[in-house]
């Protein structure tokens, strides 16, 4: 009889272990230089562009660098040197910059978001968003305030 109140125990451990989360694979970490070209998202009602373009993204802790080539064999150009930053939470991170200037148009605003995830040590999962804001053009301007999208997933090239 001091049986059946062991095996109790043991099918109640086995039920509260089987019901914890299980453990995530160590999927390593986003530092590094990722590289590839997203896909363009559509966004409903905005002007904004929709082409592709190569894209190389340098995370280094809370920094990083982003990089475009507009040509498949083209150099690549850096984009808001200096301005990018990384918040990050386990395989997550969003990489930002936001700038404002001055133009023959007047004051634009602008923020870029690579919002990006670990698929696989070497696999990153990419969400680019770009929005702007040209504070001073009219709402007939179809350039006065638009925003652009693109997905897909980047590869780990060092």
């Amino acid at each position: 009889m001091k049986s059946i109140p062991l095996r109790l125990l043991a099918i109640a451990v086995a039920i509260v272990f089987a019901a914890l989360p299980a453990q995530a694979a160590d999927l390593g970490t986003l530092d590094g230089t990722w590289q590839g070209t997203l896909a363009v998202v559509p966004v409903p009602n905005s002007p904004g562009p929709t082409h592709t373009y190569t894209i190389r993204i340098v995370i280094a802790g809370v920094n990083a660098s982003v990089f475009t080539q507009s040509v498949s064999d083209g150099p690549f150009r850096a984009v808001k040197p200096g301005l990018f930053r990384v918040a990050r939470l386990g395989p997550n991170g969003v990489v930002l910059a936001m700038e404002q200037g001055q133009d023959n148009e007047g004051t634009w605003v602008e923020t870029w978001a690579y919002v990006v995830t670990l698929k696989s040590p070497d696999t990153l999962i990419a969400n680019f968003y770009r929005v702007v804001n040209n504070v001073d053009l009219p709402l007939s301007v179809d350039h006065s305030k638009f925003s652009e999208a693109q997905a897909g997933e980047l590869s780990r090239t060092k």
